[in-house]
């Protein structure tokens, strides 16, 4: 990102296009990678290399709509009386309903908005499960991301752990969302009763 921002600085107006296109390929890769851990436990090499265009249009499709809602959406709701409050509930409603998006790209292969709605659909269905473990990953990635360090040595020791653990969540992320995705409530709980 360091290397893309000093390039963007002198392409002028182009820049921001770059920017999203480095961060939609850096976001594909890191997903792509989850779910190699996911999928298979191990990462090689030729998995980093490849990683970077395997996903990078269904990211590009995302912040594409993510986009047009905030060009659009955004101004029209901030008219409004209470716009302030109103554009919060819908960002909320917007993390909640469409938080099984990045599981939803590399393990169920959609098109922009079918993601979209089928995160709805996922999360619907599954509320229960899905936010509890995820809540807790938050605060375990927040309180680690509260420490101050006092030197150069102990801030990478902590971004590298802020890293392992993001990676850690996520392929947790993945593994919950294969378990939920793969099974109904009803069936889920007969599976337990049934100790199988």
């Amino acid at each position: 990102m360091w290397v893309a921002v000093t390039f963007a600085m002198l392409l002028g107006p182009i820049g921001p296009f770059l920017m999203g296109f480095v961060s939609a390929a850096l976001t594909g890769s890191f997903l792509y990678l989850v779910e190699m851990m996911v999928r298979t436990s191990k990462v090689t090499w030729q998995d980093f290399v490849r990683s970077f265009s395997v996903y990078l249009w269904d990211v590009i499709g995302i912040m594409f709509v993510l986009w047009i809602f905030q060009l659009v959406a955004v101004p029209v709701l901030l008219q409004l009386p209470q716009g302030g409050l109103i554009l919060l509930c819908v960002h909320i409603a917007m993390l909640v309903f469409f938080n099984a998006v990045p599981e939803l790209i590399y393990l169920g292969h959609h098109r922009a908005m079918e993601l979209l709605a089928e995160s709805y659909r996922f999360v619907a269905d599954n509320w229960i499960e899905w936010f509890p473990p995820n809540i807790l990953l938050m605060i375990g990635f927040f309180a680690l991301s509260q420490f101050r360090p006092s030197n150069t040595v102990t801030s990478l020791l902590q971004t590298a752990a802020l890293a392992l653990f993001g990676y850690f969540a996520m392929v947790l992320r993945g593994l919950l969302f294969l378990e939920l995705a793969g099974s109904s409530r009803r069936g889920r709980a007969f599976r337990y009763r049934t100790g199988n």
